[in-house]
């Protein structure tokens, strides 16, 4: 079919009429059925977009407070321990002085420095105690071991026989509230045991003065996270005993509207989120009451802390997801421009000469006819994400091949670059649900043979470019305690990366070893590939981001950050170096034996 230029020489002289006009101004149906449906396939696109970006969201904050939630508990287990164990050497201290007493008839059987002398043997054995005393009947101090000499017998750590210890004390160990040391000037929690000898008769008190500072020491050397808080509660008086850190008012403090004060804890264990009168912050924490005495141990820790890997994540959701939601609009805005640039050819057709009003009806019916298989398409959006890309892309293809003699220069323009656009954002759809799923994955820690693995995915790279020849050394007995999926999952996009970016090295070089480094084993990945500017390398990992898209390297931008995402999973670190022309080493390093909350574990118990 021949088509006019659309010259000044054809414009009529004459004004088009006014039923000329509102023909030409007039809108096809099927055109504007056509826009209705690529902005209806647009919103309910963008709706699936968002509501899986939602869910990721949603799943990652779940997770994030599962896994505070999880790290609090394990920290309070281990601090009860501490706790009750410190208190109980006390005890006992507190018991064989209170002993001594009753088997020596009274406190009138000792002489001053002899008394000052045991209390002071026993506190060089207590570090828990800022210092022990004994007290009279009527309540006046009879020694304490902050007044002994300097030259005091040594303590005896030989542990042997002790006689064993009747049953004298009516009340136990009373815990009284926390106070400042006369002698040292910190805070102290006093313990002290009355004395009675077999007839029952009232001889004294004996006493400790529990060191906060020993406790401050203790948990100084713990692995704790930023703001993180350990709390030492009286359970029956509701105040706090020790704090940590220590903060201003808050020692001997009221903590009545504690959750766990009161409560009913037949596990002896509860996790909590909320705030309190003393602290506003909104925190998760962890409570445990010890069996045996009246204190509570909690550990808590700042909302915003326990959510600041989660925060990271969610940016990163909502910026990708935010790509995809201008890929799909820019994809609709150019139907849509598409279909308003027909309309206008349509309308200047009109006007130019009647005599051309067939060949636009005709013009008209053969795009109504691709409209209505466009339409057909439309239709099928909502009920699948991929079909709809897949659906776009073919019907392009065969507008090329049926229609493309009749489109100018800009419609071929436009053509191929919404072909460009399906299959890019198809791409994106399919890497963006991979990273997901690296998130999603279930962590299962086991030896995992990575030489094994490395020469699998060499074969594999091998076999999709048999006319290539490269030289590759994988390093024997590489292993690891790591997820064998996910590992894969990175040397899958290291060792593709090395083999596309060698493509024109004469000869091509992959290399894969590890070495230890320190309490972790550090892997490597290396090539004599084109390389990069070590300037760029801040981006490198970040979804998107390609370096070599311009030198004819396809890609997603997606490999990288999948890597990055598996390696902080396992608790390593993954980074690059290179310089361009002469090749890149990846490396990323994985822990010795993973473990939580081991740490802190381990310095309590040594």
């Amino acid at each position: 079919m021949e088509r006019l230029p659309l010259s000044s020489s054809i414009l009529p002289a004459a004004k088009p009429s006014e039923s000329e006009a509102a023909h030409v101004t007039r809108t096809s149906p099927s055109l504007r059925r056509f826009r209705f449906a690529v902005w209806l396939a647009f919103a309910l696109l963008a709706s699936l977009i968002v509501g899986v970006a939602l869910s990721l969201i949603r799943f990652d904050r779940e997770q994030a407070l599962k896994r505070a939630e999880s790290e609090l508990l394990s920290l309070t287990r281990v601090l009860e321990e501490h706790v009750a164990r410190s208190f109980g050497e006390t005890e006992s201290v507190i018991s064989e002085i209170a002993g001594h007493v009753v088997r020596r008839g009274g406190l009138e059987a000792f002489g001053e420095q002899e008394l000052q002398a045991l209390l002071r043997q026993r506190d060089a054995s207590l570090p828990e105690a800022d210092y022990l005393f004994v007290e009279r009947e009527d309540g006046s101090l009879a020694a304490d071991s902050n007044s002994l000499p300097e030259t005091a017998p040594p303590t005896d750590r030989t542990g042997g026989h002790k006689p064993a210890m009747p049953q004298l004390l009516r009340d136990g160990v009373e815990i009284g509230s926390p106070t400042r040391s006369p002698a040292s000037g910190q805070w102290v929690t006093p313990l002290s045991r009355q004395i009675f000898d077999p007839s029952g008769k009232y001889l004294g008190t004996a006493g400790a003065a529990m060191s906060h500072r020993y406790f401050e020491g203790v948990y100084q050397e713990l692995d704790l996270a930023t703001r993180d808080t350990i709390l030492i509660l009286h359970a029956t008086r509701a105040i706090t005993l020790i704090r940590h850190p220590q903060a201003e008012g808050q020692i001997g403090s009221s903590v009545t509207d504690s959750p766990a004060i009161g409560a009913d804890l037949q596990q002896r264990s509860m996790i909590v989120t909320a705030s309190t009168a003393a602290d506003p912050v909104e925190r998760i924490t962890a409570y445990r009451r010890l069996a045996d005495r009246p204190l509570i141990v909690a550990t808590s820790r700042p909302m915003d802390t326990a959510l600041a890997d989660y925060y990271e994540h969610r940016d990163r959701i909502l910026a990708a997801a935010g790509v995809m939601l201008a890929l799909l609009g820019a994809l609709a805005v150019l139907l849509h421009r598409d279909t308003m640039r027909r309309d206008t050819e349509r309308a200047a057709l009109a006007e130019l000469n009647a005599t051309l009003e067939q060949r636009v009806l005709q013009r008209t019916e053969e795009l109504e006819h691709s409209n209505r298989e466009l339409l057909s398409f439309s239709y099928s959006v909502s009920h699948d994400l991929r079909a709809p890309l897949r659906a776009i892309n073919g019907f392009s293809h065969a507008l090329a091949e049926d229609y493309g003699d009749r489109l100018d220069e800009t419609g071929q323009s436009y053509l191929i670059r919404l072909r460009r656009a399906s299959l890019r954002m198809g791409e994106l759809i399919d890497e963006l649900q991979k990273l997901a799923s690296v998130s999603r994955h279930t962590l299962r820690i086991e030896n995992t043979d990575v030489s094994a693995i490395a020469h699998e995915i060499l074969d594999e790279l091998a076999a999709t470019s048999p006319g290539r020849v490269v030289q590759s050394h994988v390093e024997a007995d590489l292993s690891a305690d790591a997820d064998p999926v996910l590992i894969r999952n990175a040397l899958q996009n290291l060792l593709a990366n090395a083999w596309k970016f060698t493509r024109d090295s004469q000869p091509a070089l992959i290399q894969v070893g590890g070495r230890p480094h320190g309490d972790e084993k550090l892997f490597y990945v290396t090539d004599n590939g084109i390389g990069f500017d070590m300037a760029h390398a801040a981006k490198l990992f970040q979804p998107f981001q390609q370096l070599h898209r311009r030198d004819g390297f396809e890609g997603s931008g997606i490999g990288l950050a999948s890597v990055r995402r598996v390696i902080e999973r396992h608790g390593g670190t993954v980074w690059a170096e290179s310089s361009p022309g002469t090749g890149t080493t990846m490396f990323f390093t994985l822990p010795r034996s993973p473990a939580m909350v081991r740490r802190p574990r381990e310095k309590l118990n040594a």
